[in-house]
């Protein structure tokens, strides 16, 4: 498994309405391709920040499961719409160590 930290960091103001876009339309559409560990707000250290975590059995699934998403529909307005509420988007790609619960 690798897994895909995306960190998003928002306009001040923008983490509540970005959240509220997936829950609203792109939970939706990208359930189905990628598969979702988890989503957090930091709570200290950099403001208006949203992490989530993604696994996929290698990077050519990775590759597979967005040049899918890529193609669905409605997925590229919401790209550009989610787009207008970000500073910045960080994405860091992590193997699990032999200690690590998740695999």
């Amino acid at each position: 498994m690798i897994y895909e930290l995306r960190i998003y960091t928002c306009k001040p103001g923008s983490v509540n309405k970005v959240l509220q876009m997936w829950r609203e339309r792109g939970r939706a559409m990208l359930e189905p391709y990628f598969g979702m560990v988890g989503q957090w707000v930091g709570e200290s250290g950099t403001c208006n920040q949203i992490y989530t975590l993604w696994a996929f059995k290698d990077l050519n699934h990775r590759q597979e499961a967005r040049q899918a998403l890529l193609k669905h529909p409605g997925f590229a307005e919401y790209l550009e719409e989610c787009r207008q509420h970000y500073v910045t988007q960080e994405a860091v790609f992590l193997s699990p160590t032999e200690l690590s619960p998740l695999k």
